[in-house]
């Protein structure tokens, strides 16, 4: 202890542990704020993509890949979805049911899915569309599967005249 003290009693010897504390102190206030950097763009690079799963977890995730894939190919068989009851440009020509999807990662996965659930039930419109965000992440959407033609087709067929 008594060298301790005598080592700090030389002013040049103090002036070194203050700079030395100095340096150190520096170096936490670095690293602190790159790991903040760090974090923020890996936050941001994430930014808009759906949240990943540990691979334990995905056989509960609800819609694999594949399934997902599978109803972007069948949506395409839906030519208009609409939130209201008619579609500008079209007929009603029949109501099919109400269909409804749930446990999506995000609305467009969920709308996606809703309109390939139309399509096999033969349907090539969706009215009525909704979808919600649940309090744990999920996304549901639900809509009317109808049969639609385009008004000018329709006005064609019922006009004898005009051919």
């Amino acid at each position: 202890m008594d060298t301790l003290i005598s080592w700090l009693s030389n002013d040049d010897n103090r002036w070194l542990l203050i700079a030395i504390v100095a340096v150190l102190l520096v170096l936490v206030i670095l690293l602190r704020l790159f790991g903040l950097v760090g974090w923020f763009f890996k936050k941001a690079k994430r930014f808009g993509k759906p949240a990943a799963l540990h691979p334990k977890l995905a056989a509960y995730a609800g819609h694999s890949e594949a399934e997902i894939e599978q109803d972007r190919r069948l949506a395409v068989g839906i030519v208009a979805t609409s939130s209201t009851t008619q579609v500008a440009g079209y007929e009603l020509t029949r109501q099919i049911e109400a269909v409804y999807v749930e446990g999506y990662r995000t609305p467009q996965e969920a709308a996606n899915a809703l309109k390939a659930a139309a399509a096999r039930r033969g349907a090539n419109a969706i009215i009525n569309l909704t979808h919600q965000r649940t309090a744990a992440g999920k996304c549901s959407a639900q809509g009317d599967a109808v049969v639609i033609e385009p008004i000018v087709a329709t006005q064609k067929r019922n006009n004898p005249i005009e051919k």
